[in-house]
């Protein structure tokens, strides 16, 4: 089908042959003109030096000024004339691609090109995914926790047309293709291909064997740090066949319903690769809260952050099987994973050459749909064996936290004593070399509280190989850096200066100021936005910051300085920028953030009771309160008929009769309507600026995107 979709598509449109490689430029006029001033200068540089006579050495002098005035115009111009391209290359670079101009300028953390020679790739390549052990049973266990038989069986039917589309149209238009070349736009594009495709799954899920062409992939390197140009500074992600990532994200689907239905994955343990469950947050959350407290309480914790070495590439098939099997997945689902994974290959290229195709022999297949849940439930067994007959912290609400936390193969341990933490390592270590894999103890960190202070006493090995405490290194577990001073003083000083390095990189592009604002609202603020949520930042700091954006802003969009930022943050004025305030940002985000812990549906998270700090100027709980309560006080209003339109042409959800995310958003509105009322009450007390508040009969008007860049 591939090959019928290429050639069509080739015979119907062409195809895009590579760039011919352009001649090397010639000197315009001008670059010849200054190479024959500096000539002449040397020229006269010699003359005068050969010079004895008083009044021919003034007339060379003369002579070589009136050349210096003559060389310094033709560099200026051409000058000017070099930064003119380089703004309309510039501009050009942004029209075409803003969100990738956006993110490389300001900045990626990670970085580099991969020059070693492909010897030295195909060494690599080998090492990681050969396994002389492949077909050895990993052997009885005793630690593993045994499953109940399921309650919900799994869905062995055939896959529906429904279920084809719906995948089709959750894809990004912007995936790469695999090595067929289809990419996922085709089926978008064409739904009488995805009845064709479904028609094709259908037959595979019937035989259990999955197409050849679904078992190749090409490999792309991702660098892990900055100017990183070794193979052991990248890391692997597959370009797989499209047809096949539609036909196992069904698999993986309701594989995962499968798990949660009988509750096989303990989402209070496991929060990665789950659907649904702000997993991340909630992790890091949790962890922050029982430091905190430890620390307040002057109490005694424990925790270990612990990082496995190579964990998509080194987790055996037989770890996978032997998951599948314990949870009780069908056979034939089984037998149709092991067959995609037993003849699996691969290559990868650099920038000079491409490597042989390699066998996967071990390791799960990065960027395919199945290899997060079937990498969940590994993972998942694992930290369940481990931690049976241990118990974790008790938080201030009376709530005893699970010993083991873990998102994909990040591993949390926090315990009230050491040598229980001590017993729980070693128990995963076990567990751990049983299942053909190993920790990297110089990427994991340790640290230990008593009394709530930080107490260096206490080590942790792992395979005879000493942990580093936090006191050492600090350690960044899920976009948050814990150290040992316990604080956030640090990263949000560090967030401060980002910020600002950002909106000085932006402003240094020479783009008109339309594009510098679009770059601050769809790259910086979303940026600066995550570390505002795990760290604890007050008001007033959120504050600054703002009005340092608003001075770029000003800037940017040739605005006066006196200008309120109620102007252009403003949702209610008379003349609306596309601009969002970093204020109001935060105090939604914040605000997301409480309803998320108190209406999780983990019970360990719900009841925790974690406390979201912002500071005493503006406390997130307060706000969610004060919304609540407006909320029902409208609830008890009713509808009521705004401008000419009759009862029900606007129709809007009730408080009392919606939930989950639902309920949350009419909570963020209703506290972004607070924080645009308390604009507008500052607004009426400003005489000029607030003139347009006495204008009855003027409509608003809302600036879009594409009319201020129209302007420029």
């Amino acid at each position: 089908m591939c090959t019928v979709i290429m050639s069509m598509g080739a015979e119907r449109f062409g195809t895009i042959g590579k760039r011919k490689p352009t001649d090397t430029m010639k000197p315009n006029r001008r670059e010849v003109k200054i190479r024959q001033l500096r000539q002449e200068l040397k020229s006269l540089r010699r003359s005068f030096k050969a010079s004895t006579s008083g009044e021919e050495r003034a007339a060379l002098a003369e002579l070589t000024h009136h050349l210096r005035e003559k060389l310094r115009t033709l560099r200026r111009a051409e000058w000017h004339k070099k930064k003119g391209k380089e703004r309309a290359r510039k501009r050009s670079a942004f029209i075409t691609n803003p969100f990738g101009f956006t993110k490389r300028l300001l900045g990626q953390k990670r970085s580099g090109n991969l020059t070693c020679p492909v010897e030295e790739i195909n060494l690599h390549l080998s090492n990681t995914f050969s396994d002389a052990s492949r077909d050895v049973d990993l052997g009885p266990c005793p630690l593993l926790v045994t499953s109940p038989e399921p309650e919900v069986h799994f869905d062995i039917s055939e896959p529906t047309l429904k279920e084809v589309r719906e995948t089709v149209k959750a894809a990004r238009s912007s995936s790469a293709p695999g090595p067929s070349g289809v990419v996922y736009k085709v089926y978008k594009h064409c739904p009488r291909l995805v009845v064709r495709l479904w028609r094709i799954l259908k037959v595979v899920w019937r035989r259990g064997k999955v197409a050849a062409d679904w078992r190749q992939a090409e490999g792309v390197w991702i660098p892990k740090e900055e100017e990183s140009s070794k193979v052991d500074q990248f890391r692997l992600i597959s370009l797989l066949s499209v047809e096949g990532k539609i036909f196992f994200k069904i698999v993986a689907q309701r594989l995962i319903k499968y798990l949660l239905d009988n509750q096989y994955i303990d989402t209070s343990v496991q929060k990665g690769g789950v659907p649904g469950v702000p997993g991340c947050l909630e992790h890091t959350g949790v962890v922050t809260q029982l430091i905190r407290e430890a620390k307040e309480n002057r109490g005694d914790l424990a925790v270990l952050w612990l990082d496995l070495a190579n964990a998509y590439g080194s987790i055996p098939h037989k770890l996978v099987e032997t998951a599948l099997t314990r949870h009780h997945v069908p056979e034939s689902i089984q037998n149709l994973i092991l067959d995609y994974y037993s003849n699996f290959w691969l290559r990868a290229g650099s920038s000079t050459a491409t490597s042989a195709w390699q066998r996967l022999e071990k390791g799960i297949i990065t960027g395919c749909t199945i290899s997060v849940p079937l990498f969940a439930l590994a993972m998942n067994m694992i930290v369940k064996g481990a931690e049976a007959g241990c118990r974790g912290p008790v938080s201030r609400s009376g709530t005893r936290q699970p010993p083991i936390r873990a998102f994909m193969d990040d591993l949390t341990v926090m315990t009230a004593t050491v040598p229980v933490c001590r017993w729980l390592l070693q128990g995963l270590e076990r567990l751990i070399t049983w299942a053909r894999m190993s920790f990297k103890p110089a990427k994991s960190r340790s640290l230990v509280l008593k009394k709530g202070k930080v107490a260096e006493r206490f080590r942790f090995t792992l395979g005879g190989t000493q942990i580093p405490t936090v006191s050492e290194k600090p350690v960044k577990s899920l976009g948050k850096v814990f150290s040992s001073s316990l604080k956030d003083t640090a990263s949000v000083q560090q967030t401060r200066s980002d910020l600002t390095t950002w909106l000085e990189g932006i402003d240094k592009t020479g783009l008109p100021g339309s594009f510098k604002a679009w770059m601050f609202q769809h790259g910086v603020l979303p940026r600066v936005l995550w570390p505002l949520l795990v760290y604890e930042v007050p008001m007033t700091m959120v504050e600054q910051l703002e009005r340092t954006i608003s001075r770029f802003l000003r800037k940017w969009l040739g605005l006066p300085r006196s200008l309120s930022n109620i102007a252009l943050y403003g949702r209610s004025t008379k003349l609306q920028l596309p601009l969002s305030g970093l204020t109001e940002e935060f105090k939604v985000t914040r605000a997301r953030e409480v309803l998320m812990y108190r209406d999780s549906s983990d019970s360990k998270v719900s009841s925790a009771g974690i406390h979201v700090r912002t500071g005493r100027k503006w406390k997130a709980q307060e706000a969610v309160d004060q919304a609540e309560a407006r909320l029902r006080h409208s609830v008890l209003v009713g509808s009521v008929a705004v401008g000419r339109a009759g009862l029900g042409s606007c129709p809007k959800p009730r408080y009392d009769k919606v939930s989950g995310k639902e309920k949350r958003l009419l909570i963020q509105d209703e506290i972004r309507a607070g924080e645009e009322e308390d604009r507008r009450c500052r607004m009426v007390g400003m005489r000029k600026q607030g003139a347009w508040t006495r204008w009855e009969h003027a409509d608003s008007r809302k600036v879009t995107w594409p009319e201020l860049c129209r302007a420029e």
